[in-house]
């Protein structure tokens, strides 16, 4: 009876198999549409837990200024007849860089000159009297006070008259120039005279951070829009008072003289190092990832897991087909998984306790071991015990995309 029954099933089973022959050139389509195998392992880069140097940092933002800035105000109004200057320019102190027409302030020292000439001819002339006895000494002083006075009132001509002509006050570049020529000079600055020789930062830093910054502290300063622009500098004054207002303390960064690539009125990010520690187990910053507060680093182990390699030697075993087993299309229903070639590489998750942090590496605590491997890049999307590959460890071959497929028999 069992074996009757055994029959009808494997005749039920073939039958059902031809009948399903005509869709077999639509599965075999499918099969040749597959593309090049995907290697199931993720790219990474390593690098190893060494000794290192980590500095503890304070950061604030603020923008570069000048130590030496001057905005050149005219101090009279008047019709701008000449521009000696344009910004960018390199400029000494007493340069002149504009005229503005005043005809009042010529008017007045043309007349302060004049008065100046004739008390002076009337001084000489009461000289020559007093000395022949034909005046008084009374006339003679009166006449050398007049000439005292018309030097006083040419003296102030000459210096009102010099508000027409703007000179650089320092030595500098122009920052900006306010003014053109033919418009009339206001009271607001026509130029802004800068020296790129001494900038500085000034930050406002919280107060309790009051205690652990001092003078002479390394800084670093970098562009807040583009971190590979930067410069060093150091610590020069921080203020003895805190605003009451606000909560903080004015520090003084002064970047290091000689550089050139940050400029005043640049906004920037900077970072005080506070304190320091030398000779301790470090892993680039990178390679730290944060996962509800806790922080881990990925370290790259050599070989299987335990639990895979029994895996492994199970299946290596031949399987045993059921008695009841039938195999009608000559073909097997199941396809080969593409071999992925060694070494084999996994990563290992491993939560980690930090120290100092700074911009480029971070102080390892406890977790990891000088020496060890731990994942840089590629660590963001890793699981635990994730098969990795290194960049030069050898990649899946790719199949041929301009390959004809082979037709089908019958086809």
């Amino acid at each position: 009876m069992r074996l009757a029954l055994a029959l009808i099933l494997g005749f039920s089973l073939a039958c059902s198999m031809s009948a399903s022959e005509g869709d077999g050139e639509g599965e075999g389509k499918d099969k040749e549409d597959k593309g090049p195998p995907v290697d199931p392992r993720t790219l990474v880069d390593v690098a190893a837990v060494a000794p290192g140097v980590v500095g503890d940092h304070v950061v604030a933002s603020a923008a570069v200024e000048s130590e030496a800035q001057a905005a050149l105000v005219p101090e009279t109004t008047g019709v701008v007849t000449g521009i000696y200057a344009e910004e960018g320019d390199a400029v000494r102190k007493g340069q002149l860089l504009a005229v503005i027409a005043s005809p009042q302030l010529d008017a007045a020292y043309e007349r302060a000159t004049a008065e100046l000439e004739r008390a002076t001819a009337d001084a000489q002339a009461a000289e020559r009297l007093f000395a022949q006895g034909a005046i008084a000494r009374t006339e003679l002083e009166t006449a050398q006070r007049a000439l005292a006075a018309a030097r006083t009132a040419h003296q102030e001509a000459s210096q009102t008259r010099g508000f027409t002509r703007l000179e650089s006050p320092i030595d500098g570049v122009v920052a900006t120039r306010g003014i053109r020529f033919g418009e009339t000079a206001g009271p607001t600055p026509a130029f802004t005279i800068v020296d790129p020789g001494k900038l500085r930062v000034v930050v406002s830093l919280p107060e309790r951070d009051l205690v652990r910054v001092g003078v002479g502290q390394p800084a670093s300063v970098v562009s807040a829009y583009d971190e590979n622009v930067g410069a060093t500098g150091r610590v020069v004054r921080v203020a003895p008072v805190v605003d009451t207002q606000t909560g903080t303390v004015r520090v003084t960064v002064a970047l290091d003289p000689g550089q050139t690539v940050l400029r005043p009125g640049q906004y920037v990010s900077v970072r005080i190092e506070v304190a320091r520690h030398e000779n301790v187990l470090t892993v680039p910053r990178r390679a730290v990832v944060w996962e509800e507060g806790q922080s881990y680093v990925y370290t790259l182990l050599e070989g299987p897991p335990p639990d895979e390699k029994s895996e492994e030697k199970e299946e290596e075993k031949p399987e045993e087909k059921s008695a009841w087993s039938f195999n009608f299309g000559g073909e097997e229903e199941e396809e080969k998984e593409p071999e992925v070639p060694g070494p084999y590489r996994r990563a290992h998750r491993v939560g980690v306790k930090l120290g100092f942090e700074d911009g480029t590496n971070a102080e390892i605590v406890e977790g990891v071991a000088a020496g060890e491997q731990v994942v840089t890049v590629g660590n963001q999307a890793l699981r635990d015990d994730a098969r990795v590959r290194l960049p030069s460890d050898p990649v899946m071959a790719k199949a041929d995309p301009e390959k004809e497929p082979e037709p089908k028999e019958g086809g």
